[in-house]
């Protein structure tokens, strides 16, 4: 195996190329997923790879976040709308785990059942009063990420609903979508916007793929 003298170098991205020549159709129907996914349709090109800046940082990979800034920009994207995209990423981060602190409160009352019952609230409550300051330093913090900026709310909850789809959090992708819901955005935007998501989970994989090439190779 080839060792290497770094795991994250940028030049690694290129070396996805590489699977054109191994693994050609996936290799092929996955760039044309990509092409779909980021054409304009209920949302723009520009929308979605604001959207797709929120996801990467979600995902946690640094080849996403360099290639979808680059083309946020390319496509005419503000670095302050990057930046509330990205803020709103670190928010939903936040509240994924504050959400399942819901969780750890039913382990710590011994209860037992669905982990994932919609009804949080009693248990969040409880969790907040072990900590009352901080609880509402993040309701100030989530309350900043989420208001009007040079990206309205009602978008930035789309790119809560993508994020949410990249952490993984039922209860993050029940409430966003429900506050997308009551700012009147239709169903196809919404889908619009998972569609991002789903892509971005792949395209992370793909990135990391360079790292497998360059070993490979």
């Amino acid at each position: 195996m080839k060792q290497l003298d770094s795991l994250s170098r940028s030049e690694y991205i290129s070396k996805v190329e590489l699977y054109k020549k191994w693994a050609p159709a996936a290799f092929e129907t996955f760039n044309k997923f990509a092409g779909a996914t980021f054409s304009d349709g209920a949302l723009s090109n520009k929308e979605k790879e604001i959207i797709a800046v929120g996801c990467a940082h979600s995902l946690r990979c640094p080849y996403c976040i360099d290639y979808h800034i680059k083309l946020a920009l390319e496509a005419g994207a503000l670095k302050e709308e990057i930046a509330e995209s990205i803020w709103v990423a670190i928010a939903l981060g936040s509240g994924a785990c504050l959400a399942h602190a819901a969780i750890a409160i039913k382990t710590l009352d011994g209860a037992t059942g669905d982990f994932y019952n919609s009804e949080t609230s009693a248990e969040i409550k409880k969790f907040s009063a072990l900590m009352p300051e901080m609880s509402a330093r993040y309701v100030e913090f989530e309350d900043a990420a989420f208001r009007d900026g040079v990206l309205p709310s009602e978008f930035k909850y789309l790119i809560a609903i993508a994020c949410a789809h990249n952490t993984r959090c039922p209860f993050c992708i029940e409430h966003h979508v429900g506050q997308a819901l009551k700012t009147n955005q239709p169903n196809e935007v919404i889908a619009e916007a998972i569609w991002v998501a789903i892509e971005m989970g792949a395209g992370a994989c793909f990135g990391h793929a360079g790292l497998s090439a360059a070993i490979l190779e």
